[in-house]
């Protein structure tokens, strides 16, 4: 867990690079179906970045005049004590936390306005609904969370961008922790399956795994047979016998820093012909890309690299026609990879994608329009301390492979009747994909895999499946 120390360096480090006051909202609980039947509080992320353990409806001016950092709480009742148990004085709570000081939370719009005086406050915008609508009425900010252009000043956002863009080393502790925990349920997953039962079984493993450590699922598991569903939060399936099994979850520990892996296994604990072949592939892919991690190398050329592996190997056998490097230029090997090799991780799964571009994008450059490429979330230059996922994947999606477009468009570079037969094997029921995702912190001297522990040998998970017994 990072220390106070660690949080005061990092406010210290946002207020030397801000010009102007900034207000931050740590956002409150949302109901789930009525007012009092709330979701489990999480703070938002930029304001977990900076403070250990928030408190609901906290908020925080940074005020770069006088390097001050003043955190606003709820005021303590014995009303609340009586329904929530007693907390911290503001005095203990100003100890615990090293800002300033501490203020009514009542008191924030007109402690700002006092305080800060004509000069412009900045805001980010923030998932609470209510918390951005205050926030808006304090700072005269046209502040909307779902409009990426509009979360917040650019300056604002390139600040708080550099410095969670890199690790310090409690930060990565945590971040080791949580990828131990990961290995855990994806290894007790794989040991619990057998032919027979729902998906809904395996993902109370995952997240019972998560829970019996103290942590969360970092955003809603992936657990499927499904797996050409790339996001398929739905877990109704029963599993037959010759069915993949696709698992993309992550545990998130208290502190907010996450963890994001995906395997892949087959139900009866064997690889099929086919499917091996496409396995042995997608983890050709990723550890190309993998290998490829150092400083200065462009996140986009590790996507470029991943998709090369793929079309070399799909077109090795019969599936695409053609010269790997000419198939990824004109996009044919998007219709199999039609999504980006990975994306930022840290106190986000996703680590703040909802700044947009701005921040995902290097200054100057500009996502693809082509099909697949367009959707790669990241294209910056590595440094050393950053940390993103590498997450190739090869799918059969009966969507994209029937379309009429991508079949008149494609129709000399994929052997659709091939591609036909694995839309329908498995008894109709299809292929489906395979995914194959780590957690990668960039060094000075190349790549370390964060979750390496997580079996993905082909041999080595053949061996878990299915170990528990029924």
């Amino acid at each position: 867990m990072p220390t106070v120390q660690n949080y005061k360096n990092r406010r210290k480090q946002l207020l030397s690079a801000i010009e102007t006051p900034v207000l931050l909202m740590a956002g409150g609980p949302m109901s789930r179906n009525y007012p009092a039947n709330w979701h489990p509080f999480r703070a938002d992320s930029t304001f977990l970045f900076f403070f250990p353990n928030p408190e609901p409806n906290a908020a925080a001016l940074f005020d770069p005049k006088d390097k001050s950092v003043t955190l606003f709480l709820d005021e303590r009742t014995a009303e609340d004590a009586l329904w929530h148990g007693p907390v911290p004085s503001f005095t203990e709570m100003k100890k615990a936390t090293g800002v300033s000081a501490i203020e009514k939370r009542s008191d924030l719009a007109k402690f700002v306005a006092k305080k800060c005086g004509k000069r412009q406050v900045h805001g980010v915008a923030i998932p609470d609904h209510r918390a951005t609508t205050e926030l808006k009425s304090i700072t005269k900010e046209r502040l909307d969370f779902y409009n990426a252009k509009k979360v917040g000043n650019a300056d604002v956002l390139l600040a708080i961008a550099k410095l969670r863009n890199i690790r310090t080393e409690a930060e990565l502790t945590e971040m080791r922790a949580a990828a131990a925990i990961t290995r855990e349920a994806h290894t007790v997953a794989m040991a619990r399956t057998r032919a027979g039962i729902y998906e809904q079984e395996l993902a109370g493993h995952v997240e019972g795994t998560f829970a019996r450590h103290g942590c969360v699922p970092a955003y809603h598991t992936i657990l499927s047979v499904r797996g050409e569903v790339l996001h398929n939060n739905e877990h109704h399936n029963l599993l037959h016998d010759t069915d993949l099994v696709l698992l993309d979850a992550g545990a998130e520990r208290p502190s907010g820093w996450c963890a994001d892996v995906t395997r892949t296994w087959p139900v009866n604990g064997h690889f099929s012909p086919e499917a091996r072949d496409i396995y042995d592939i997608v983890l050709a892919a990723e550890v190309a890309a993998i290998d490829a991690v150092a400083p200065g190398v462009r996140y986009r050329d590790l996507h470029m690299t991943s998709s090369r592996v793929i079309a070399d190997g799909l077109s090795q056998l019969g599936i695409l026609k053609g010269d790997a490097d000419d198939l990824v230029e004109t996009g044919t090997h998007a219709l199999f990879f039609p999504h980006g090799v990975g994306h930022l991780i840290g106190i986000d799964v996703h680590d703040m994608e909802g700044f947009g571009d701005l921040v995902a994008y290097e200054k100057g450059r500009k996502r693809s329009t082509q099909f697949g490429t367009c959707n790669l979330r990241l294209d910056i230059d590595l440094e050393p301390g950053m940390c993103f996922t590498i997450e190739p994947g090869i799918y059969f999606v009966p969507a994209i492979l029937r379309d009429k477009a991508m079949r008149a468009q494609f129709k000399g570079q994929v052997d659709f009747k091939r591609a036909e037969q694995f839309l329908t094997m498995n008894s109709l029921r299809g292929f489906g994909g395979i995914r194959i995702e780590d957690d990668v912190l960039c060094t000075k001297t190349g790549p370390d895999v964060l979750t390496a522990a997580v079996p993905k040998e082909r041999l080595a998970v053949e061996a878990l499946v299915g170990s528990a017994g029924a």
